[in-house]
């Protein structure tokens, strides 16, 4: 046989596995690679409920907002609390200038008719004296005697019918101011419905005595709150001419 044919010597078998087995082993002990694991749909659960836990829970530092202080516009006897309290009022609720246009309209059209009723009547009375007078002076011209006794054109019968006449106009003014003022406090519109207990009398000195202080220091004068009611109602006119 030739020397292409012969058998491999048993030594080179050996060598050659014997190079070959630690390749082997290597290749079976290493473990496959490991892919990276991605996140469930339990674990982005549980992290989206553990952030809006943080974010709705209270602060235990911050303080809780207090509520808005709402004033009384009936305990309101300070002209600066008034003004601010009534623009507030104004700006919250437009309805008030259309009632206080509707009232400053009343009271225009009844104060003409009053002045008119007025003049009419100075009017009548003055032709009333000189149908009079021209009633005397006929029956002067046939000689005959004039009316005895008082007359209702003489000037104190006048002056009395005139009188009369304006106390009528004033008793229908002050219930005309009474029910303004009753509309306007139900506006809330401060120095109107102020509380009976918050207004001292006119003249009424305080009893406040030194080192004290008396209740009448937090009242207000009768005639001051007329002043600053006037105040408030040209207030109210210049916004309702705006």
């Amino acid at each position: 046989m030739s020397s292409n044919n012969q058998t491999p010597d048993l030594a080179s078998i050996l060598k050659t596995l014997a190079s070959l087995a630690p390749q082997a082993q290597q290749q079976q002990v290493q473990p496959p690679p490991q892919p990276h694991p991605l996140p469930t749909p339990f674990h982005a659960e549980q992290v989206w409920q553990q952030s809006l836990a943080q974010a709705t829970q209270p602060s235990q530092t911050q303080a809780p907002s207090a509520a808005p202080k709402v004033v009384d516009p009936a305990t309101i006897i300070e002209w600066s609390a008034g003004l601010r309290c009534v623009m507030k009022q104004v700006a919250k609720h437009e309805s008030i200038l259309q009632d206080v246009r509707r009232m400053i309209k009343v009271q225009h059209e009844h104060e003409e008719q009053w002045w008119e009723g007025r003049k009419a009547l100075i009017e009548r009375q003055k032709a009333r004296k000189e149908g009079q007078k021209k009633l005397d002076d006929v029956l002067k011209a046939v000689g005959g005697s004039t009316a005895a006794g008082t007359s209702n054109t003489s000037p104190e019968e006048l002056e009395k019918e005139l009188e009369t006449f304006d106390m009528k106009v004033y008793k229908a003014q002050m219930q005309m101011v009474k029910e303004m003022s009753t509309k306007l406090r139900s506006l809330g519109v401060p120095f109107f419905g102020i509380k009976v207990d918050l207004v001292r009398p006119a003249g009424k000195e305080s009893s406040r005595t030194e080192g004290s202080v008396a209740p009448e220091e937090k009242m207000i004068d009768e005639v001051e709150l007329v002043r600053l009611q006037r105040k408030m109602l040209a207030i109210l006119e210049d916004l309702c001419n705006d």
